[in-house]
């Protein structure tokens, strides 16, 4: 575990629990719609972060494993599917009451829509009513599971090349091919296909991988470096980055804009070596970042299901406190699955499914 990196996963997925508190848009307060269009809109960008960290992750957990062949593809794939589907299943399960309050209910769309859902292939498809289906954040882990099956060939192939080593060939092809299609594509197409289809995301979880092989080269070196600085200087670029967001285009901002940053804070942290490194180890703080996964899952289906309660019962006019017990309530359920559901189920299908090798 890299703890700093591990703290981080809360703090953007909380970015993108912000980014969901869409109904301050409609807030009684200016500064409120304010705050909403100018920077909690803006928290998207947490999803660009998980895929980036994701590449680097699996790549820093399964680079030597796999090229050496000690772990088969199908015990890492078993693996990693133990990981999100059990969460995405119940997940799933907790959403369907929600799709019949559907004023447009069609039961030939919820049949596919489970469908594509049940199978995590909704990202898939560029039509809205699919990939923002039932508990509409799993279309991120949709995408994830097809990283998850194009790691083992991503992680040979990149060896193979020796990416570093010719690093000028290949990467600044591979920089322009994004912004080169999106002047190519229609901008009707630009979300269905740049924010969320995984054949454009991938890009993100490669720039996760090539990150990591960055990693190790700059960490079998002896060069001394100034790792607080970096630390401090890897968060005041992203600030600097998202502040200046508006003046881009926002099919930029669904990825690219935001490599440089998120992979340079990946990069400086996963060295563990500065003060904010040591804060960001805090055990509070690793726990936070070890819920994020359900935080992220739980969060939108505890919003809706608490509109209704509160449109009907409650009545909570005041959005701060609508908020904070959005909030509450999301971590308090993410703890719960992770100690009784997650972690249980998780171990349970890696013993039951997993094949012991002998290499």
């Amino acid at each position: 575990m890299i703890k700093p990196l591990t703290s981080l996963r809360f703090f953007f997925a909380f970015m993108i629990f912000v980014h969901h508190m869409t109904f301050l848009a409609k807030s009684k307060s200016s500064t409120l719609r304010w705050i909403h269009e100018s920077i909690l809109k803006e928290g998207y960008i947490g999803v660009s972060f998980f895929f980036i960290l994701s590449g680097f992750i699996l790549a820093y957990n399964y680079r030597d494993s796999m090229l050496n062949q000690k772990i088969s593809k199908s015990n890492f794939y078993i693996a990693r599917i133990a990981r999100i589907y059990p969460l995405h299943l119940l997940t799933l399960l907790i959403a369907v009451p929600l799709t019949f309050q559907n004023v447009n209910f069609e039961i030939s769309l919820w049949f596919k829509q489970l469908f594509f859902n049940s199978t995590l292939t909704q990202s898939f498809v560029p039509i809205k009513k699919i990939y923002f289906s039932f508990n509409s954040p799993s279309w991120s882990i949709s995408n994830e599971l097809f990283f998850y099956l194009l790691f083992p060939f991503l992680i040979l192939l990149i060896s193979k090349l020796k990416v570093l080593k010719y690093s000028k060939g290949l990467l600044i092809p591979f920089l322009l091919l994004l912004p080169i299609l999106m002047l190519v594509i229609p901008p009707i197409y630009y979300k269905n296909l740049f924010y969320v289809n995984p054949f454009f995301r991938v890009f993100d979880f490669i720039v996760g991988i090539l990150l990591f092989e960055l990693y190790l080269k700059i960490k079998n070196t002896e060069k001394l470096i100034n790792y607080n600085a970096l630390e401090f200087g890897s968060i005041i670029l992203l600030v600097v980055f998202f502040i200046f967001h508006s003046q881009l285009p926002l099919v930029v901002r669904y990825s690219i804009y935001y490599w440089l940053p998120m992979s340079f804070l990946i990069l400086v942290f996963a060295f563990q070596k500065g003060e904010l490194s040591r804060l960001l180890s805090n055990n509070t703080l690793i726990l936070l970042g070890e819920v994020s996964f359900g935080f992220y899952m739980f969060h939108q289906l505890v919003l809706k299901y608490f509109t209704m309660v509160n449109k009907s019962l409650l009545h909570i006019t005041n959005e701060f406190l609508i908020i904070l017990i959005i909030l509450v309530v999301s971590l308090i359920i993410s703890y719960i699955s992770l100690i009784w559901f997650e972690n249980p189920v998780n171990k349970y299908l890696k013993r039951v499914l997993i094949k012991k090798t002998k290499y």
